[in-house]
């Protein structure tokens, strides 16, 4: 990622090859142009950059602002953090990763979240998106999102349980020109009270998702499947579809230490949610795609402008395989833990693994972005794991799933970083690929031109 361009003020990014860097550099404002500084091809490029935008004719001299410049960064590139500000929460969720009732990884003070920001910008990051616990709880709130934006990083989303939510919030986001997608959870009509821990709940979160909608804000919504609330999902589609808004991710809940003893008997095994969404699929279909999208975690992405998406294959089928990264997303992005731990994801957190991840305050973001266990795992490649994993190494179907999840490896599976992610496992082996498959080749068929 040495070269890339950063289009303001969403930071949007374009790679670019390193004659059109080369020919940017001399787009300084200053530098008369071409002046026999270009052969006939970095001339094309420049006139594929006035063309697109990127630079404009100048007929005096015109000096770039300190931001326009190129800057280098000494640590690996990283476009967005994912940071819980905070673990403390106003709920008390069945199966909160940090058991955030009791703040068990607490928050960084204003100073320390302070001095972590400044990290983040020394670091290039671009984009920060915030969660918690409950992000709202936090008092100095307004203080950390300013700072994040004297950076120009870009706050793009916010994920709440909406309790707090309330137009003094949303005018303050908007008096800053700002307008982050709002991600609230709802876990099902007649049973989000229950999962979260709060009565009232339910209806504190559609009339933060009405509200958001009302001030033009992007709204999306997380549910968590269970026993109790697997038969719901129509009417909650309706429910959610009436306030507002267009994307439901649905996801099998994490088998957590507070889930295990908090899901009174409504907890799914893997197979059993595969097994309550997959009719879900031909239903999308047939009440119409009532929704822009809807996608069930670890199986399918459903929507209103296309064919469904398969959620499960992650690699082509080859030896190719092999040399790909061991886990994608965070090549582009990495999550802060309350207590400052720079991690590859959030479920990761509820996993004694984590003590293995650095902290920034003592090691600070740019070396752990640079030079520590961390990295070790960001530029780990499936090839490691197969040597580690003779398991997965022999499997059949090792060059379609690349060995799984490794947090679904921690948490579910052999709780081990390289070890088996079952979940995984029992797709490929037991059939549920081809029945997924089957089932949105079906419906495609049957109702795929009723769009």
């Amino acid at each position: 990622m040495a070269w890339v361009l950063v289009v303001r003020p969403l930071n949007q990014i374009r790679l670019l090859t390193q004659e059109m860097f080369q020919v940017l550099l001399l787009c300084d404002g200053e530098t008369e142009l071409p002046g026999g500084l270009l052969d006939d091809s970095m001339q094309k490029v420049l006139e594929q950059c006035v063309g697109e935008g990127i630079v404009e004719v100048s007929e005096q001299a015109c000096p770039l602002e300190a931001d326009q410049y190129y800057h280098y960064y000494h640590n690996r590139y990283t476009k967005r953090v994912f940071w819980s500000v905070t673990g403390r929460c106003n709920f008390r969720c069945r199966h909160c990763y940090m058991d955030a009732p009791e703040a068990m990884l607490g928050e960084l003070t204003t100073e320390e979240a302070f001095a972590l920001i400044d990290q983040m910008a020394e670091c290039g990051v671009l984009q920060v998106d915030i969660t918690g616990g409950e992000p709202f709880v936090r008092k100095d709130f307004w203080q950390l999102i300013d700072r994040i934006l004297s950076y120009k990083m870009v706050v793009a989303q916010i994920y709440t349980n909406g309790w707090l939510v309330n137009e003094d919030i949303l005018n303050e986001f908007e008096r800053r020109g700002l307008k982050p997608e709002m991600a609230v959870s709802f876990d099902g009509t007649g049973w989000h009270d229950w999962m979260r821990g709060v009565s009232g709940a339910e209806q504190a979160a559609l009339r933060a998702l009405k509200l958001c909608h009302e001030h033009g804000f992007h709204t999306s919504v997380g549910m968590c499947i269970h026993r109790g609330n697997k038969d719901t999902l129509p009417q909650t589609v309706e429910a959610l579809r009436a306030v507002g808004v267009q994307r439901i991710k649905t996801a099998h809940v994490d088998e957590t230490d507070l889930w295990r003893r908090c899901s009174d008997g409504n907890a799914l095994t893997w197979p059993e949610y595969i097994d309550v969404m997959l009719p879900y699929i031909e239903w999308y279909y047939k009440a119409g795609r009532p929704i822009e999208e809807l996608e069930f975690g670890g199986i399918a992405r459903l929507n209103q402008e296309g064919p469904g998406e398969l959620c499960v294959r992650h690699y082509d089928g080859t030896e190719r395989c092999r040399e790909c990264y061991l886990c994608g997303s965070t090549r582009w992005s990495c999550y802060i833990t309350p207590e400052g731990r720079l991690l590859p994801c959030m479920p990761m957190t509820a996993s004694p693994e984590q003590e293995r991840f650095p902290k920034v305050q003592e090691v600070g973001l740019k070396k752990g972005l640079k030079n520590s266990y961390y990295m070790q795992f960001v530029d780990s490649r499936v090839k490691d794991l197969f040597e580690a994993n003779m398991e997965c190494d022999s499997c059949r179907y090792r060059y379609e799933c690349g060995g799984g999840c490794r947090a679904a490896a921690l948490l579910t599976g052999d709780h081990n970083l390289m070890g088996c992610d079952r979940d995984m496992c029992m797709l490929w082996k037991e059939g549920y690929v081809d029945r997924i498959r089957k089932a949105l080749d079906e419906a495609s068929a049957k109702y795929g031109n009723d769009i």
